[in-house]
């Protein structure tokens, strides 16, 4: 061999250490990336969430009765608020938030707090609230990085206003400061706050309503899901393909980055459909959130499933897929610590990105004994939907999974939706004088009732 082949040879085996060292960084790359996508989404797990803290704040100390114009203004961060009084039972409250740069901003209209125990029930024995015994509102989350919260009176008449303030982000206690009381208020609140970006309107679950009547909210930050981690091998691949020319390595390769891609990206939680594995259960958004054995000893009560009620939260629209749990987590924290409950309210809660989520523990499977309806919790499920929905409809994806949740429950207790007209699906309103689950939402319950049918 002369001494151009040999040089010749040698350029050839360099060039191609060349590639095969290139093509395995590609492949390094490709696996720390799945990797720390995979760690990322680990990270943001909500079972690392401090527990929920509580905290009191009397707004009249003087006990003198304050009518519609009067307003409390404290200092604090908490990010889920709520108000008990005394006197009438009718009126009615706007909540504002001051953020970071002390704007003030509208955070809700107030509901008052409709939700009850069944007489004789676990939940009524430990003395949890229901609307003839206690006025207070639905809980309003004001969001994070607050700094103050401002109740207005907007009608009725009030005495012993007391704000319940719940921080369930932080896991300190909320520190708080009446700042001023007044019978008129100072400022002219801010409009609310839009959404900052809006997530697609198309069809998800089993059916949905029209794109323009849906609420737009902010998409969910998900990890990569099996189909995107995939796809990443597959580029991968493709790439290898044309640095490396040996089949034999080349088939190690691309086993290698698809298998790293199927084991490192974490897959989106997704509705229930026939089965209850989308369901996001207790242990994994509130593990340290227990069933309130002091005052409910002995655990979940059950009864059986007849019919579905359907309620909403009646907090604000504008959260992000990020701040749902810890809403469901303050909500929770309202219904122990502030109302008594011997656990959440409800049975089941999906949020306005079409997540559902275990309520009240006893099993999702079996007839959980809930406090979310007065008097009609016995033979009942009840399903919220985190947010407001009196002039705009949940998201699509939502709506899909809440026809999807009742379809699989009443498969499971054997309930048929072909036995009356109403298909065994309620709103809140069908059986307590409220405005539960908003007018929008109500209006909507046909076509839940039409796609639960269709799809059986």
């Amino acid at each position: 061999m002369d001494r151009k082949t040999r040089r010749l040879r040698h350029i050839r085996i360099r060039s191609r250490r060349t590639k095969l060292v290139a093509g395995a960084a590609l492949v390094a790359a490709s696996v720390v990336v799945l990797a720390a996508v995979a760690l990322a989404e680990q990270g943001q797990e909500p079972s690392h969430l401090p527990k929920p803290q509580v905290e009191k704040v009397d707004l009249t100390p003087q006990l003198v009765p304050v009518d519609a114009g009067w307003e409390g203004q404290v200092g604090t961060y908490a990010n889920l608020v709520a108000v008990q009084w005394n006197g009438d039972s009718s009126a009615r409250y706007t909540f504002e938030f001051r953020n970071q740069d002390g704007k003030w901003l509208k955070a809700a209209d107030s509901a008052t707090f409709d939700n009850g125990p069944d007489p004789g029930s676990k939940d009524a024995n430990a003395g949890g609230a229901t609307p003839q015994t206690k006025n207070v509102t639905e809980p309003v989350w004001v969001g994070k990085d607050v700094t103050g919260v401002r109740v207005r009176l907007d009608s009725g008449s009030a005495q012993d206003v007391t704000l319940h303030v719940i921080d369930s982000t932080t896991g300190k206690k909320p520190d708080t400061n009446v700042e001023s009381t007044s019978a008129i208020p100072t400022t002219t609140p801010a409009p609310p706050p839009s959404p900052s970006a809006q997530p697609p309107a198309g069809d998800a679950g089993s059916g949905g309503a029209p794109p323009s009547s849906t609420t737009t909210t902010t998409q969910p930050l998900e990890g990569f899901g099996l189909g995107q981690g995939l796809a990443a091998a597959a580029l991968a691949s493709l790439a290898v393909a044309f640095i490396v020319r040996r089949r034999r390595l080349l088939a190690v390769l691309v086993v290698v980055v698809v298998a790293v891609g199927v084991a490192c990206a974490p897959t989106k939680p997704g509705p229930p459909g026939g089965v209850p594995g989308g369901i996001v259960p207790r242990s994994q958004w509130a593990p340290d959130l227990p069933w309130n054995w002091d005052a409910c000893p002995g655990g979940p009560e059950y009864t059986y499933v007849a019919n579905a009620i359907v309620h909403h939260t009646v907090n604000s629209n504008n959260y992000g897929p990020g701040d749902a749990v810890g809403i469901m987590r303050g909500i929770w924290a309202y219904h122990v610590q502030s109302l008594g409950y011997c656990d959440i309210a409800y049975n089941f809660l999906i949020d306005n990105y079409g997540v559902p989520y275990e309520g009240r523990l006893g099993g999702i499977d079996q007839p959980v004994l809930g406090a979310h309806s007065l008097n009609w919790n016995t033979g009942t499920t009840g399903i919220a939907i985190v947010g407001t929905f009196t002039s705009v409809l949940p998201s699509n994806a939502t709506l899909g999974t809440l026809e999807d949740l009742i379809r699989w429950k009443f498969k499971v207790h054997g309930v048929n939706p072909f036995d009356v007209d109403y298909a065994h699906i309620l709103g809140h309103r069908d059986t307590y004088a409220t405005e539960c689950p908003g007018q929008a939402l109500y209006d909507y319950l046909p076509y839940t009732r039409h796609y639960v049918k269709l799809y059986w």
